[in-house]
């Protein structure tokens, strides 16, 4: 069977990276799932990663009204919350083209996008994660770090699938779960660079928020 889908070319991700790092909210982030609440309203300007020295990050925080940065609260304790993009390991297929959100209640790299494995149809660019791997490049190894059985590691992906409800593509033989998806024609014109800004970082901040509140249910 021959895939309708195709993984997208350096320059389309240096795009995406590119639309990260010049673009910012242009309306807030409220997410509120479970024990954790969010509230964005505005991002830092994009600098050197202040988290990971050894590697060739950029890093901004996200931001409360009073450009603060406690915008998570968990049991009534504000927490920062904060995007790494760039190189992550030397070995991927593109370069310069990770992305990962951390904070210091959960953990550095607490959500992670490789936008080499991202693909693209006629229509979609799609940002996924492997739905079909308990472990591995792309997968939800930390949403199921912690299960006592390989049973138990699939109902937790099987809840946050149900849970985040967002469309699943088939390519290469797996199953992917649709972080976002950009139009081709939206991509390169400036017009959609905030909606496609706001998309990949309220689902990516939705998803990562689903992955910390099931691992504690």
């Amino acid at each position: 069977m021959i895939s309708m889908y195709h993984l997208i070319d350096q320059s389309t991700a240096d795009r995406v990276l590119e639309i990260l790092e010049q673009t910012g909210l242009y309306k807030p982030i409220n997410l509120n799932i479970g024990n954790y609440s969010l509230d964005a309203i505005n991002v830092s300007e994009t600098n050197v990663s202040s988290h990971f020295y050894d590697q060739d990050l950029q890093e901004f925080h996200l931001l409360t009204g009073q450009n603060e940065y406690g915008v998570l609260k968990f049991k009534e304790k504000h927490y920062n919350l904060f995007v790494n993009f760039g190189e992550w390991r030397a070995n991927q297929r593109l370069q310069n083209a990770h992305i990962c959100v951390g904070s210091e209640k959960i953990h550095n790299f607490c959500f992670q996008i490789e936008l080499s494995q991202s693909v693209f149809d006629d229509d979609y660019i799609y940002i996924i994660k492997n739905a079909t791997n308990l472990a591995g490049d792309g997968s939800f190894a930390r949403l199921c770090s912690g299960s006592k059985s390989k049973q138990a590691k699939h109902a937790r992906l099987d809840t946050f699938l149900q849970r985040l409800d967002n469309e699943i593509i088939e390519s290469d033989e797996k199953d992917w779960v649709v972080i976002s998806k950009i139009g081709i024609d939206e991509l390169y014109n400036e017009e959609y660079s905030e909606e496609i800004y706001h998309d990949i970082m309220n689902n990516t901040l939705r998803a990562m928020l689903l992955v910390e509140q099931i691992r504690t249910e």
